[in-house]
């Protein structure tokens, strides 16, 4: 590809101004489809969880009826908060506020206000919970802060759910989350993953269990290699399976994958802003990416094994997740880097080479949801 000028990167101040950061809540996590866990997150009625996004916070529950709901963290009253810890069981199922105890359901529905009477002129039906979007995707659960979102959540899911589609994801439980807290913007980050420029310098290991990845390109198409047409769909040197230290695995491999996709030994699929998704031949790994602040990301980075597979020691799950745990510590660090770099007063824009095409399209896709 040839480029008449180079191209530059989104502004330095972007990746740190307190002020971009909220047009970018505004403008594109509070309108895209959030990835915030599994259907089994929430195994009984009253079950909950309490998720910051941005300035938001969101209550997650299950109601007796077996259905998700989702509702913003505020009481119909006086606004106050509802909720105080991150996750539990509502007593009595009933959402109670600490102020000044109105109730709820756990499907939202405001069912006592104490002491209002009819010349308040309050009616309970009139004053349920500010729900939020919640859809289901495979056993995903996934929320959107938009009140009538613009786009459903299987458009936003498509093509890349396609690439996944073999895999048994709804039969999947986890056997090992992570939760990391990066000093870093979130679009460092998601730069960060979209390019293999890096991946010689930062993941030497990565780079010999995928040799294309030593060119700094993803795939060989890009990098100008043929491949070997014995293997047309390989990515994992020669003996390598899946994943791990060593290439190969002990554990069962999920039924009913093609030839691709035991031949690639990796299948991604990418869910911008909130999610990607790895599924190899044994298991699968999701890291899910949340906005904390302008310098500040949280990802959730999950395991996941065939619900059929039995009990493994702590081992074997240490084994499992060593391998990508490695990669995600050194993108971590990379990203860290990247982070304090920028703020230098001198430097006002990056620039773009060719193996960083995919950076060059989301910033882009950055650009457009901000109606530049």
């Amino acid at each position: 590809m040839s480029h008449e000028k180079y191209r530059e990167t989104l502004p330095a101040s972007w990746f740190y101004d307190p002020l971009q950061f909220r047009r970018e809540l505004k403008a594109i996590w509070g309108r895209a489809w959030l990835c915030i866990g599994r259907e089994e997150d929430w195994p009984a009625a009253g079950d909950f969880h309490r998720l910051p996004i941005g300035a938001e916070q969101i209550i997650v529950t299950r109601s007796e009826d077996d259905v998700l709901h989702a509702f913003h963290n505020t009481c119909r009253h006086r606004g106050s908060i509802l909720c105080e810890a991150d996750s539990g069981t509502f007593a009595n199922r009933r959402i109670v506020c600490p102020y000044h105890a109105w109730s709820y359901s756990l499907s939202g529905e405001l069912k006592q206000a104490p002491r209002a009477t009819e010349s308040d002129g309050i009616r309970l039906e009139d004053f349920p919970l500010y729900r939020v979007a919640l859809e289901t995707w495979r056993g995903f659960v996934f929320i959107n802060l938009d009140p009538e979102p613009a786009i459903s959540l299987d458009q936003t899911l498509e093509p890349e759910a396609g690439y996944v589609a073999r895999w048994p994801l709804e039969q999947l439980r986890s056997v090992r989350r992570e939760s990391h807290r990066l000093r870093c913007n979130w679009k460092i980050f998601w730069e960060n993953y979209l390019e293999c420029y890096h991946c010689p310098g930062v993941h030497p290991d990565l780079c010999r269990l995928v040799p294309v990845y030593r060119t700094g390109y993803m795939d060989y198409q890009d990098a100008g290699l043929e491949q070997d047409p014995q293997r047309p769909h390989a990515m994992l040197r020669p003996g390598a399976v899946t994943w791990s230290q060593d290439g190969f695995t002990d554990l069962p491999w999920f039924k009913g994958l093609g030839e691709k996709e035991l031949e690639a030994g990796m299948t991604f699929a990418t869910f911008r802003p909130t999610m990607f998704l790895v599924a190899h031949v044994d298991y699968v790994r999701t890291v899910r990416v949340m906005a904390v602040g302008p310098e500040e990301t949280e990802l959730t980075v999950d395991w996941y094994l065939h619900r059929d597979t039995g009990p493994l020691p702590a081992a074997e799950i240490d084994r499992l997740a060593a391998f990508a745990g490695q990669v995600v510590s050194e993108d971590a660090h990379a990203c860290e880097l990247n982070q304090q770099g920028i703020r230098c007063s001198r430097h006002e824009q990056g620039v773009l080479l060719e193996p960083e095409d995919c950076v060059f399209e989301f910033e882009q896709w950055v650009r457009e949801r901000l109606g530049e």
